[in-house]
C-alpha cells in the first residue's frame, strides 16, 4: 500500500515499518543519509542575483520549456487510473524565490535527506526560482509524471547503492518526457548519447533504442553516475560530467591549477554546464518542497500496475492490441523502446512488453495462438521457397536440351505464382521485350496466370 501523502511519492508503508525498526542502527551505520550538519556558502564563483540571474537564463535547457499539454497527453493515455487520491496541497502561503531571504532557503537545503553537498549561492538560488517562479505548471505535471517514473528510479539506483535524489536529473534533463530527443541526438528520459548508450549496455538499432526503456536507461544511468563518481570521487563533479563528459571535467580540472570542487572548476567548464548544478539542486528542492510554495501536482492518481511477459516470435503493436483490448498509444507509451511499433524477433534473450498488469494474461493467452500461427506461416513460407527452388532446377534446361530447343527456334516457361515478365527474363537470359513480342503481350508489365506457358526465343 502506498501512503500518498508522504514527502516522497512511490515509498511503501514496508519501508517505512523497516526504517523504524532499524532506525537505531540506521543512525550509527549510515549517518551519511540524514540531513546535511550545513550548507556550503562559500566557492569560487561570487555573482550577485542580476548576474546569476543572467547567467542562468541565458543557456536553459530546451527541456524547461517542452510542451506540458503533450506531457500530461502521455500521462493520461499511458499511466493514468481511475483511482484518484488528494494529497494536503496548497495550505502555505505563495512564495516568490528571489525575495525570499536566504537564510530560509539555506536551513530548508540543510533539512534535504542527501548524502550530495548541497552548496548555496547567488547561482544556485536562481536555479531553484527558475522552477519555482518562473515554472510552476512544469512542477505539477512533473509531480503528475513522477508518481509513474519516480519509484521505478528510486528503486534501482538505491538498490545499485547510489542516492536516490540523482533521479532528480531527469527533471534537468527531459523534464520526464519518455519521448525527447535533443538536437545533438540525445535521448530518452536520461538524455543519453549513442555511443555512450550502447557502452553501458544498450541496444540501439533500427527497431530498438533501449535509451527509451525507463528500466533498461536507469540501469545505465546508475551504472555510468557510479563510474563517474569514481573517477572524481565528488558528486557535483560526477553530475557535471554526466552533462559534457569526463574530458571536458578533466580539462577544467587541470585548467584551474588540479582544484577538485565543482565551484573552483566552474569558469573552466562549458556554459551549460555551470547552470546544471544549479538546475539540479533547484529540481530537487521544487519536488521536496512543492506543497511549501503552493504547487500541487497536476493531476492525482494511483499510478498504473504494470508488468512485462517474454516475447519469442515478431510482434506488432496492433496485434498486441486487438489481443489485449489495448490501445495502440498506450502500448506506445509504456514500450518507448519499440520505434516502429515492432517486437522483433527473439535473439539469445527474448524482448519483453510491458502492459497493465490486467492485461498480462490475455496477451500469454493469445500468445499461445500467435505463436502457432507464426510456427505454420513459417513452415508454408519454407516450404513454398523449397518448392520454388526445385521448379528452378527442373526448369533450368540441361547444355544439350538448350542447344535442341535452340535449333527450333523456342522454349517453354509454366508461369508460377509471383513471376513477373522481367523475373522470367532474367532468369532465361533474353530481355522482357523479346518475351512480349514472341507471346504476344502488350503493356509495359502485362498479367501472368499461375499456369500459363511462355514461349522463350
Amino acid at each position: 500500500m502506498k501512503i500518498p501523502f508522504l514527502r516522497h511519492t512511490g515509498v511503501r508503508i514496508t519501508t517505512y515499518i523497516m526504517l523504524f525498526c532499524c532506525l537505531p542502527a540506521l543512525l550509527v551505520a549510515t549517518p551519511l543519509y540524514t540531513a546535511q550538519d550545513s550548507v556550503d556558502t562559500e566557492g569560487a564563483v561570487e555573482l550577485d542575483a542580476v548576474t546569476a540571474r543572467k547567467e542562468l537564463q541565458e543557456y536553459l535547457p530546451k527541456s524547461l520549456d517542452t510542451d506540458l499539454g503533450l506531457l500530461m497527453e502521455t500521462w493520461r493515455t499511458g499511466y493514468a487510473t481511475q483511482k484518484r487520491f488528494e494529497v494536503p496541497c496548497g495550505s502555505y502561503k505563495a512564495e516568490n524565490i528571489r525575495s525570499l531571504s536566504d537564510s530560509v532557503l539555506i536551513s530548508r537545503l540543510q533539512a534535504l535527506p542527501t548524502v550530495i553537498p548541497i552548496p548555496y549561492n547567488a547561482m544556485v538560488k536562481e536555479g531553484i526560482a527558475t522552477y519555482i517562479t518562473d515554472r510552476p505548471r512544469l512542477i505539477r505535471v512533473i509531480l503528475a509524471l513522477g508518481d509513474y517514473y519516480f519509484p521505478i528510479m528510486e528503486e534501482i539506483f538505491d538498490r545499485n547503492g547510489l542516492p536516490v535524489e540523482l533521479i532528480y536529473l531527469t527533471v534537468v534533463e527531459s523534464a520526464l518526457n519518455p519521448f525527447a530527443v535533443s538536437p545533438a541526438g540525445a535521448s530518452g528520459l536520461w538524455q543519453l548519447m549513442l555511443p555512450t548508450g550502447r557502452s553501458l549496455g544498450l541496444t540501439v538499432n533500427s527497431l530498438i533504442d533501449e535509451r527509451f526503456d525507463v528500466y533498461k536507461s536507469s540501469e545505465a544511468a546508475a551504472l555510468y553516475l557510479k563510474q563517474l563518481y569514481g573517477l572524481f570521487d565528488n558528486w557535483l563533479l560526477a553530475i557535471a560530467a554526466y552533462n559534457c563528459g569526463p574530458g571536458n571535467v578533466t580539462k577544467a580540472i587541470r585548467r584551474s591549477g588540479g582544484k577538485t570542487t565543482f565551484w573552483d572548476v566552474y569558469p573552466y567548464l562549458p556554459r551549460e554546464t555551470r547552470n546544471y548544478i544549479p538546475l539540479f539542486i533547484g529540481a530537487y528542492y521544487a519536488c521536496y518542497y512543492h506543497n511549501e510554495h503552493n504547487i500541487c501536482p497536476q493531476a492525482q492518481s494511483m499510478p498504473l500496475a504494470t508488468d512485462t511477459l517474454a516475447v519469442q516470435i515478431p510482434l506488432t503493436f496492433a496485434q498486441i492490441s486487438q489481443s489485449t483490448g489495448i490501445p495502440t498509444e498506450q502500448i506506445r507509451t509504456l514500450n518507448p523502446q519499440y520505434k516502429r511499433g515492432v517486437i522483433p524477433a527473439a535473439g539469445p534473450v527474448p524482448y519483453t512488453i510491458r502492459l497493465p498488469l490486467k492485461s498480462i494474461s490475455r496477451l500469454d493467452e493469445a500468445l499461445i495462438t500467435l505463436r502457432r500461427d507464426h510456427k505454420e506461416a513459417l513452415s508454408k513460407q519454407i516450404a513454398e521457397a523449397q518448392e520454388e527452388v526445385k521448379q528452378e532446377i527442373k526448369q533450368a534446361p540441361a547444355p544439350t536440351q538448350k542447344s535442341k530447343a535452340s535449333r527450333g527456334g523456342h522454349k517453354t516457361y509454366k508461369v508460377r505464382r509471383g513471376d513477373t515478365i522481367s523475373k522470367i527474363a532474367k532468369r532465361h537470359g533474353v530481355s522482357a521485350s523479346a518475351i512480349k513480342r514472341a507471346n504476344g503481350l502488350k503493356g509495359r508489365n502485362p498479367r501472368l496466370r499461375p499456369g500459363q506457358r511462355l514461349r522463350i526465343p
